[in-house]
């Protein structure tokens, strides 16, 4: 008698034919079980490392790390690391340890007035390329509405009524520029609600963990925010058999249709999912342990009210992206609370293991690095940041 595993049964292979109901029914029990993931340790094993200070290696008074650093190999073997603001370049080098800045803009959205269009501000989120040459890129992609005295009536924060999607865009020349899969905002197949002056915290995706390849499909993890807090969530989608032209979103027990590309750009066919990690914070980057067969989440998380613990760096494990592991503590950290808040601050969290044999750094082995970004007062700018690099052993 074959028994297929849950990981199995929520994303889709069929096991060969059962003989007996008692195949059925162990196998709907297996389906239905939470799926707990094998013990797996994060430590810290060394000094953090700077690997971007814009007080001496900025090109511009806007180069400055803004995202979660994402990384992949060029046709080259070089590795090419973003961590962008809107303005997008990136640290090229042999290794992590050795990068060096490039000036040049790869990619920066037009500024359009036009809430429609989510083509004002985009930050280059994750990556999947096969060749090194062809890249294929998550980004979100925002409307600001303060930069465009656009009316918003729900608050006056720089951040009210932000509309963030989640576009796709493409290079062909190994990441040195990319541009729009389509013309806006038939880029974007993750979108938001339509500009509402009245809605302070629109409906969208903001967010997206870098692509992990997992049994030959691609796999990201993207943050949707609710108009009702607690109602944000993180959301799994797919790419089946890495075709990067259709994905694919976890409902709740199935994967089904999300986005497809077509000649006139993407054809959306749903905005919504089912949580993935439930309770969980929004995830930054999210990397395969094929030694263990665990997936790692990393995040940041500031226990409030009832909850104990540290701020910080948080980790969560899982077998299937579908059930996480309770948070656990990797790195205790000043996080920020709020825009005007003033010290030193630490945000966006990514595992990067530099030796990984996956070109988009998906996978991770006995070590790694949490890669991060560090905000610190400074007297001229009132902020200046860093790209910090904090070397990881793990241990299955």
């Amino acid at each position: 008698m074959t028994v297929f595993t849950p990981t199995e049964a929520r994303f889709g292979w069929r096991p060969r034919a059962a003989s007996c109901k008692r195949a059925l029914a162990l196998s709907l029990a297996l389906l239905l079980a939470p799926v707990a993931a094998s013990a797996i340790e994060l430590q810290v094993a060394g000094r953090e490392s700077i690997l971007f200070d814009q007080r001496t290696q900025a090109c511009d008074a806007n180069d400055l790390p803004d995202a979660p650093a994402r990384a992949f190999r060029n046709a080259e073997g070089q590795m090419v690391l973003f961590a962008p603001n809107f303005r997008n370049r990136a640290l090229v080098g042999p290794d992590i340890r050795h990068l060096a800045r490039d000036c040049a803009v790869r990619f920066a959205a037009k500024g359009a007035s036009d809430p429609n269009l989510l083509d004002d501000r985009t930050w280059l989120h994750g990556f999947y390329t096969k060749d090194g040459t062809n890249v294929f890129a998550f980004a979100s992609a925002s409307f600001i509405p303060y930069r465009h005295k656009e009316r918003c009536n729900a608050g006056s924060e720089r951040t009210a009524c932000w509309r963030n999607g989640v576009a796709a865009l493409v290079s062909h020349d190994g990441g040195k520029t990319f541009t729009d899969s389509a013309p806006p905002p038939a880029h974007v197949l993750m979108p938001p609600v339509p500009y509402s002056p009245d809605q302070k915290n629109p409906a969208g995706f903001i967010s997206a963990t870098n692509i992990v390849t997992y049994k030959g499909d691609l796999y990201s993890i993207v943050w949707r925010r609710d108009a009702e807090a607690r109602r944000s969530r993180n959301c799994l989608v797919r790419a089946k058999d890495g075709n990067v032209d259709r994905w694919e979103v976890w409902i709740g027990d199935s994967f089904a249709p999300l986005a497809e590309r077509t000649p006139q750009g993407w054809k959306v066919e749903r905005t919504d999912c089912a949580a993935v990690g439930q309770g969980l914070p929004s995830i930054r980057g999210l990397v395969f342990h094929p030694a263990s067969g665990t997936f790692i989440a990393v995040f940041q998380m500031q226990p409030r009210g009832k909850q104990q613990g540290e701020s910080g760096f948080y980790t969560a494990t899982s077998k299937d992206m579908v059930q996480w592991s309770e948070p656990k503590l990797l790195s205790a950290q000043p996080l920020r609370d709020g825009l005007e808040d003033a010290g030193t601050f630490n945000g966006y969290p990514a595992l990067i293991d530099g030796q990984s044999p996956d070109r988009n750094f998906g996978s991770v082995g006995d070590t790694a690095d949490l890669v991060f970004v560090r905000l610190l007062p400074d007297p001229k700018t009132k902020r200046t940041r860093q790209l910090i690099a904090l070397p990881l052993r793990i241990t299955p």
